[in-house]
């Protein structure tokens, strides 16, 4: 499912036009990409939680060549869904 599929469905269900319902998802989204951003923690009750983990450097091999390289520590998004989708996915 993409944005656009998104948008009709939830434009379909509310009867509100598909211009404000593309509006309304492109400002959340904003939203979330700022507060990553900085570094913050997102909570979506019944949902799930969006932080910021870091990974510690660490050693790689080039596949290709075998040859070993290191790969920095960085920072990644993780999601983590919220256990309503462990009992959704049991019935």
């Amino acid at each position: 499912m993409i944005k656009k599929d998104f948008i009709k469905k939830i434009s379909y269900q509310t009867g509100l036009n598909d211009g404000i319902v593309k509006l309304i998802i492109e400002r959340f989204l904003r939203e979330i990409r700022a507060a990553l951003s900085r570094q913050e923690r997102i909570e979506i009750r019944n949902f799930g939680v969006f932080y910021i983990k870091n990974t510690k450097a660490k050693k790689g091999r080039n596949m290709k060549t075998g040859e070993t390289i290191d790969i920095p520590e960085r920072q990644k998004i993780v999601f983590k869904p919220t256990k309503i989708f462990h009992m959704e996915n049991k019935q």
